[in-house]
């Protein structure tokens, strides 16, 4: 049961086993107050078959968490403290787990309270009965007499928190035994002869008598008594092997106090109707008020409520403390809250300083008056947390990670009943409180997102995303690609030992893909050795190139196989002498792909305009919408709110109004805006017409400068010299992105 075991440090260390450590803590919150104070008046009301049914649908949530939590348990090698939380952490992330692990360690705490108050119920009575006691309570009136009794038990359960884990599970051992007996006392009286024929009718209540509550009603008043799993998961962190005990313990326990409750339900049903009827005055009779005339098992199930009540809030007072002392040792809690991480002692590994403040945390719950509130959220925050749970398993599940190789036989589609089902209890239970707490558990997240995991998700997140993708991957080949569906999918070049053109080229390859495309970053490592040191932004890829080859590397990489089919379809290159644009150029527009040229120049107005210098459909369209998706992100990213303007350049004999109404028409047509300035042509050359009317611009896209030679201008008629010339008379322009497709890329959609 338990076990002695020296660690690296030379202490000892109490683990605990399955038995001990796993299944008596969870079977007696399993059994408690809801067992002896609810399920009689509930099973009479409701009738045999209706309780059986909620008894049913209640243990089927806790068997698929149960299920979760094998499968999240025996894929890790050390869980670790923290139980539920633990779980989850390792699944969801440390932002994510760390909001459940709070929320968590909440409900374990006030449960305490109210576990207390359900402890001073039946002991209100009994001890008014001391002179002594009622000498100085008495005077009081019953809320504050309970609240008092409360207080007390909480205390003595403190005391008992604080001289340590193997101490509480020692006083549970006994209160096993008593419980046992008095839920063993229920199923056997109808054995206890002529005194029990007062008490039982003869017949099945099988459908219930009175003004019944609705089911679901029934179902939330019954569902707590089954959450009790957790008090048993949180000693994860006191177990000897963690990955054996939290699974067997587990189901073990929910097995047999499943049956436990259905032959319990049974037996209520046997009981007279008007024994089970609220008074006049609106009281709910116990078991013991039922029981009465029969002392023996009167005294027995006092007795057992006694010790229900009072070893949930035992099994609580190990859990709640080991939550805490998980979270601060996960660095999840402020720097001020680290201590709940230690001991009292130099090198005690008790969590007695997390034990403290859930003390501290218990009495504003028992004195806060309204109790039944207060229960609805901490059975909610319950709720959330095994939902959770139940939603990391099925993220686990269906990730397809190969490193989730669990030992249980678990599936997904348990997993995600058990989600849908806690979150559908939730709404039961009220749904406007648990969308209270459902948006204080989205407040924690995001602070532990932000200030815990640098905006940064982690845990089963990339896999469940990578799956997502792989899958529309492979459907997407079904697919056919046209106009309406073209994307930017862009391959961007810089080369490693000019900084300042890494991030320009990464800035405007952002700009065309970000949102509405993909961007390959690629980084050419040169033979320069400031190139070679360099830190790469990320993301991008460092390209090593054999003997300063970049054409031959720059096509290769272009060539390569991407997944789901895709295809580079633009490459987006810088303006570099190293690079021999002629044959680049060509062999790029025989594999269909389009050409960007990119010049960064500084911006010196505050221009917030794109020109684009227009010659045809043929690079003309392309431009377009290219200056249509840079003005959208600009939007997007809060940069800019940018405008268009179409500039065309006339002959001599072209009507500009003529001209003007096409360009406008076209826009139009392809639900573009932007506006459109007409130049009649004047003799002079592109670039100093450029300066008249660009030299503003925040941004200019032009065709690349050349003569074409046949068909769509595949080729092109001029030397690398009168090429690299005509580009350097660009030299002290704004950003310029030199354009040239691969075909007629159509704007509008018939």
């Amino acid at each position: 049961m338990l076990k002695t075991v020296n660690n690296n440090t030379g202490e000892d260390k109490q683990l605990f086993g399955t038995f001990a450590g796993v299944f008596v803590p969870s079977f007696e919150a399993i059994l408690g107050a809801v067992l002896f104070l609810i399920l009689p008046t509930l099973a009479g009301m409701m009738g045999f078959w209706k309780m059986a049914l909620i008894i049913i649908i209640s243990n089927t949530v806790t068997i698929a968490t149960a299920f979760s939590i094998s499968d999240c348990a025996t894929n890790i090698e050390r869980i670790g403290a923290g139980g539920m939380y633990a779980v989850s952490r390792r699944s969801l992330g440390r932002a994510f787990g760390g909001s459940i692990g709070i929320q968590l360690f909440l409900a374990q705490s006030a449960s305490i309270g109210f576990y207390a108050i359900g402890f001073s119920e039946p002991l209100q009575s009994i001890l008014l009965k001391i002179p002594l006691i009622y000498r100085h309570i008495g005077g009081f009136d019953v809320l504050v007499q309970k609240q008092i009794i409360a207080t007390a038990v909480a205390t003595f359960a403190f005391l008992l928190g604080i001289a340590g884990a193997h101490f509480i599970v020692k006083i549970q051992m006994v209160i096993f035994v008593v419980l046992i007996g008095a839920v063993g006392s229920i199923i056997l009286s109808p054995l206890s002869g002529s005194a029990s024929e007062g008490i039982f009718s003869g017949n099945v209540n099988l459908h219930g008598f009175g003004t019944a509550p609705g089911f679901w009603a029934a179902f939330t008043a019954f569902f707590p008594a089954v959450t009790g799993i957790d008090a048993g998961v949180g000693m994860s962190g006191s177990l000897k092997n963690p990955k054996k005990s939290l699974s067997s313990g587990t189901f073990i326990s929910i097995g047999i106090t499943f049956f436990i409750y259905l032959a319990v339900a049974g037996i209520y049903s046997l009981i007279k109707p008007g024994l089970l009827a609220a008074t006049a005055d609106g009281q709910i009779p116990s078991v013991v008020d039922v029981f009465s005339g029969i002392p023996v098992i009167a005294v027995l199930l006092l007795t057992g409520i006694l010790v229900a009540t009072g070893s949930s809030a035992l099994s609580y007072f190990m859990t709640a403390p080991r939550t805490a002392q998980a979270l601060a040792q996960d660095r999840i809690l402020p720097k001020m809250l680290n201590f709940l991480s230690g001991d009292f002692k130099k090198q005690g590994k008790e969590p007695r300083w997390a034990a403290v403040l859930v003390y501290l945390i218990i009495l504003p719950v028992i004195w806060s008056g309204d109790i039944t509130r207060a229960s609805m959220v901490v059975g909610i925050c319950f709720l959330i947390v095994y939902g959770w749970v139940n939603f990391a398993a099925f993220l686990e599940r269906i990730s397809g990670n190969p490193s989730f190789r669990p030992v249980s036989r678990g599936h997904w589609a348990i997993s995600l009943y058990g989600f849908v089902v806690c979150m559908a209890v939730i709404a039961l239970f009220n749904i406007w409180v648990g969308l209270g707490v459902a948006v204080s558990q989205t407040v924690i997240f995001m602070l532990l997102l932000k200030y815990k995991s640098q905006n940064k998700l982690e845990g089963v997140w990339w896999g469940v995303l990578f799956s997502g993708i792989n899958w529309g991957f492979k459907h997407m080949n079904r697919i056919v690609q046209g106009t309406k569906n073209w994307r930017p999918i862009v391959s961007a070049f810089s080369f490693g030992d000019r900084k300042d053109m890494v991030m320009h080229n990464m800035d405007m390859g952002e700009r065309i893909a970000r949102y509405q495309g993909l961007v390959m970053h690629n980084i050419i490592k040169t033979s320069n050795p400031e190139g070679s040191s360099m830190e790469l932004p990320v993301p991008s890829n460092l390209i090593e190139v054999p003997d300063d080859n970049y054409d031959l590397s720059i096509m290769s990489i272009i060539q390569g196989a991407l997944p789901g089919g895709f295809r580079i379809n633009t490459a987006l290159l810088p303006v570099d002498a190293r690079l021999n644009y002629i044959e680049i150029i060509e062999k790029l527009i025989r594999m269909e792909v389009n050409i960007l040229l990119y010049k960064h120049g500084e911006k010196r107005t505050e221009s917030r305009r794109i020109d684009v210098w227009w010659k045809g459909e043929e690079n003309g369209n392309l431009m377009a919408m290219l200056a249509y998706i840079i003005s959208r992100t600009d939007i997007k990213t809060g940069r800019t709110e940018t405008t268009i303007r179409i500039i065309r350049k006339t002959g001599r004999d072209d009507d500009r109004n003529k001209s003007g109404k096409e360009m406008y028409e076209l826009l139009r047509k392809a639900r573009l805006s932007g506006e459109v300035l007409i130049i009649q042509d004047d003799d002079k050359p592109i670039h100093e017409n450029m300066v008249k009317y660009s030299s503003d611009a925040m941004l200019i896209l032009m065709g690349i400068p050349g003569e074409k030679k046949g068909g769509l201008a595949r080729l092109f008629s001029l030397d690398r010299l009168f090429f690299t010339r005509e580009l350097g008379k660009f030299e002290n322009f704004p950003s310029i992105l030199f354009v040239k497709a691969s075909q007629i890329f159509d704007l509008v959609e018939e």
